[in-house]
């Protein structure tokens, strides 16, 4: 998730296997009301319900048995953070880089198991993301987030244990990357559109709701997967839980809200409206989902058990439905969040791949207790719901990412 305030950015990383140069500068500009009050408050267009999905009617042909695909975007948690002792992945060792690194008081950390299941936040914008890796060596987690950094939960941790549960009994990836060395909105722009228009630090959206638009902010006017879908008549919605309840909704992880050709739309609803839909069998064929802060497991929002357990609930009201037998939960954490992991992560391009983070498939047409190891990143999603909707690539980005049929027995 995106820092309250946008900060100066200015950050050079070149290393071995790390070609990359971040430069910017941002400004805080006056933030715009939405109503003739002082402050924020709810949008009640935005927040009333609409039970039917939007994008398109009749039936659209598939290159395989998903027909209703929902991807759930958790927040801030790395892979070792919250997988690194799961049996059979690529996890925490003592022969890791920097397993064994020094906090800002000089002080050995190693990772060791929290207790704490409420975590304060951690700086977590690309500036902090590029001094953690140092140049893949993986080794200042500590000196940028505190010793809190290295931990991380396992199956003895109430509510993870159902994660690891849901993992055991589906398709977890171990090789899995947010798209960009940063935080909202690249990671989610990245994964519905393969870009983030060239903009790599925190910027809000320009429109509305909730908004506090910096003097970055524009409108973006370049294609997205919804608008692909919508051409094709193929139904999608952006559900947000408490969309538009400002100071409970977070404007920058709505991806969607930062195009004059989505944002204000019928395809963006509060998530109360997938609940009514789920329970009517009329779910759209793509669904987003993003929790609120109290249930999404952002360090500082709440408790990351009662993050778990909402997840495991929603998945097991999806599976009790007459939409599971041919749906698709993919579920995904947009960024690390400050907490340490050992992969260094691949220059895919001049923005990223940032740091590792946990993606699991829930399906019935999911590999059983399988992990993958094929690398991916958030631009895998957009792959597949391309293949598997006859989509047009968006641009050369769209096309390099790793393929997410790797987690699927068609």
């Amino acid at each position: 998730m995106v820092p309250e305030l946008p900060l100066s950015l200015v950050g050079n990383f070149s290393a071995p296997g790390f070609p990359l140069r971040f430069s910017a500068s941002l400004a805080l500009s006056l933030i715009i009301s939405l109503s003739i009050q002082i402050g924020c408050r709810g949008v009640n267009s935005m927040s009333s319900p609409a039970p039917q999905p939007s994008g398109g009617g009749g039936p659209v042909t598939t290159s395989s048995g998903v027909k209703h695909l929902i991807v759930v975007i958790m927040q801030n948690n790395s892979f070792d953070h919250l997988f690194g002792t799961f049996p059979g992945v690529n996890g925490l060792q003592p022969s890791d880089p920097g397993f064994s690194q020094l906090d800002a008081g000089g002080k050995s950390v190693t990772p060791s198991l929290l207790s704490n299941v409420n975590p304060v936040d951690m700086t977590h914008d690309s500036t902090a993301y590029i001094t953690s890796v140092d140049g893949g060596r993986m080794d200042k987690f500590a000196a940028n987030g505190g010793d809190q950094a290295m931990g991380y939960y396992d199956n003895t941790t109430p509510g993870i244990d159902r994660l690891w549960s849901l993992a055991q009994q589906f398709a977890l990836a171990d090789n899995y990357f947010n798209s960009v060395m940063s935080s909202a909105p690249s990671d989610v722009l990245y994964m519905v559109a393969a870009s983030d228009n060239s903009t790599l630090f925190p910027v809000q959206p320009v429109y509305g709701p909730c908004n506090h638009p910096n003097s970055v902010s524009k409108p973006y006017t370049f294609t997205n997967v919804g608008d692909e879908l919508s051409a094709k008549g193929v139904s999608w919605t952006w559900f947000h839980e408490q969309y538009g309840v400002c100071g409970n909704y977070v404007a920058a992880e709505n991806p969607f809200q930062f195009f004059t050709s989505t944002q204000n739309s019928s395809h963006i609803q509060d998530y109360t409206n997938f609940t009514g839909q789920l329970q009517t069998a009329n779910l759209p064929a793509i669904s987003f989902v993003q929790p609120a802060p109290s249930h999404n497991m952002h360090p500082g929002a709440g408790s990351v058990s009662i993050g778990a357990s909402w997840l495991a609930n929603f998945v097991q009201s999806v599976q009790n439905s007459a939409a599971w037998p041919n749906s698709a939960i993919i579920v995904i954490w947009d960024e690390g969040g400050g907490w340490y992991d050992h992969v260094p992560p691949p220059a895919l391009d001049s923005q990223g791949l940032g740091v590792r983070v946990p993606m699991m498939v829930i399906s019935p047409f999911a590999k059983r207790g399988f992990i993958s190891h094929v690398q991916m990143d958030h631009v895998s999603i957009l792959r597949f719901i391309q293949w598997n909707w006859g989509l047009a690539s968006l641009n050369p980005r769209n096309n390099i990412s790793g393929d997410l049929r790797d987690m699927f027995q068609f």
